[in-house]
């Protein structure tokens, strides 16, 4: 059953501008989608209420909502079913979880909800309140409104430069010190508005324009950075690099001759990689990684734990460095299960020699607890939210280290004597529960047994 508070449909011409905010709420409680309702007529969003969750499809597709909040427990088909059925119909909305079920249970839905590729946001407990409500639409109104951009929207802006790297510094927990940025691509202008990148990168894979994104961002970068210093020295730069790029044997030739058009060393710059199904043949892309190290870039593996066979990656590819995906950055401190995942991770860079690196810091207590579980690098809006060049150059100009109580968080995260020959940087973490040795003994077994020619991982 479907309850309507607005009947405005979406425009089907392409590149019309689309000014609405739409949010889909689902929930078998009919008081409960009122409740919803009510609290985003508030807000000046149009709801539109299913109490069958068999209805749930067809609303998706008729109304293409920008939120859509779903309560994981309902008869007839289940939150669990509906998440697979919307990751079938290629959903684009942001997906809230509400339910009274045990919190381990909201989360591994949150959890099979990222794996099939959807936009999981933090789940909400029942019962739900106003604040709670408000809190969700608020975070996710501002990134949808505007127009939805059309592929030849998004190759205008490439063309014509719309698109720019914003900057993410990188801290050293150790010592509070910036050692790098992050380039993030971000497009937001008078013509189409701010679209997200979760929209922006999606449609450029699609419509066969990553490859002119990548070079408008990457040789953006290489002019802007040149010249950044950071503590006498200069800085480092992460890119993104999409894996449908890596079949290209010949690509890393023409990073390579950017980089040197803008007297950017490679050994300045990471190229960050995240695993999707592009990388599940290794064959395809381990020559053009090869080649990327040989030239002497660094490679590492984005939203390390989510993605296809990640320890496989780790022992087949020559990655330098593992990047903790933020959903388990977000749930330290609240969830025991994410500090034991981060605790496995950190041991098993140690273990293989690779930095292990943090994103979606968002607040003192994670940074502090990074540190104190042997985090290399943090990166996060706790420290400062990406910057255009100039505010980037403003952040650098402040004195370190970063941010200012980060000598207290080096001094939380230096505990353990310095490795001999490695200055800086910590020992590896002694894991001594068993939870964290089970998680690295499940990762070490999606190896195939012909491989495991390691050191075994066992207690």
């Amino acid at each position: 059953m479907m309850e309507e508070t607005s009947k405005e449909l979406p425009s089907e011409e392409l590149g019309a501008g689309r000014q609405t905010y739409r949010m889909l709420v689902v929930d078998d409680d009919m008081r409960i989608c009122r409740f919803v309702s009510r609290v985003a007529k508030n807000l000046g969003v149009d709801a539109t209420l299913v109490s069958d969750s068999r209805d749930v499809i067809d609303a998706d597709s008729r109304l293409r909502p920008d939120l859509i909040m779903l309560d994981l427990s309902m008869p007839g088909l289940d939150g669990v079913e509906v998440l697979r059925s919307l990751a079938g119909a290629r959903c684009m909305a942001v997906i809230c979880l509400f339910s009274g079920a045990d919190l381990e249970v909201i989360d591994g839905a949150v959890q099979l909800g990222r794996a099939l590729g959807l936009r999981m946001a933090s789940p909400l407990p029942k019962p739900l309140n106003v604040g709670k409500i408000t809190d969700v639409i608020i975070a996710h109104k501002g990134e949808c409104e505007g127009v939805e951009p059309t592929a030849r929207d998004l190759e205008d802006a490439i063309r014509e430069g719309r698109i720019r790297p914003h900057y993410q510094p990188k801290i050293e927990l150790s010592s509070g010190r910036m050692v790098g940025v992050e380039a993030l691509a971000r497009w937001e202008d008078e013509k189409v508005g701010f679209i997200p990148p979760s929209i922006f990168i999606g449609l450029a894979e699609e419509a066969g324009l990553i490859d002119s994104l990548t070079a408008c961002i990457t040789q953006r970068a290489f002019k802007e950075v040149v010249g950044l210093e950071g503590g006498g020295r200069k800085l480092g730069l992460a890119l993104n690099l999409s894996p449908l790029l890596l079949t290209d044997v010949r690509y890393p030739d023409r990073v390579l001759d950017w980089a040197r058009a803008e007297g950017v060393s490679p050994d300045r710059v990471t190229l960050e990689i995240t695993e999707n199904e592009a990388l599940k043949d290794r064959s395809r892309c381990l020559d053009t990684l090869v080649r990327f190290r040989l030239m002497g870039f660094h490679l590492s593996v984005d939203d390390f734990g989510t993605g296809f066979s990640s320890l496989a990656h780790l022992y087949a590819l020559p990655f330098e460095e593992i990047k903790i995906d933020r959903t388990f950055v977000a749930d330290l401190g609240r969830n025991e299960g994410a500090e034991t995942i981060v605790k496995a991770i950190v041991a098993l860079g140690r273990g293989l020699g690779q930095a292990v690196v943090a994103e979606g810091v968002e607040d003192a207590v994670t940074a502090r607890l990074l540190g104190q579980l042997g985090c290399d690098v943090a990166q996060g809006y706790y420290f400062c939210r990406p910057q255009e060049l100039e505010g980037l150059r403003s952040f650098i100009g402040k004195d370190g280290p970063w941010p200012p109580s980060a000598s207290t968080l080096a001094a939380s995260s230096s505990s353990a004597e310095p490795d001999e020959g490695e200055p800086g940087r910590g020992s590896a973490p002694v894991i001594e529960d068993q939870p964290a040795i089970r998680y690295l003994q499940r990762l070490w077994h999606q190896l195939d047994p012909a491989r495991r020619t390691g050191p075994a991982l066992s207690r």
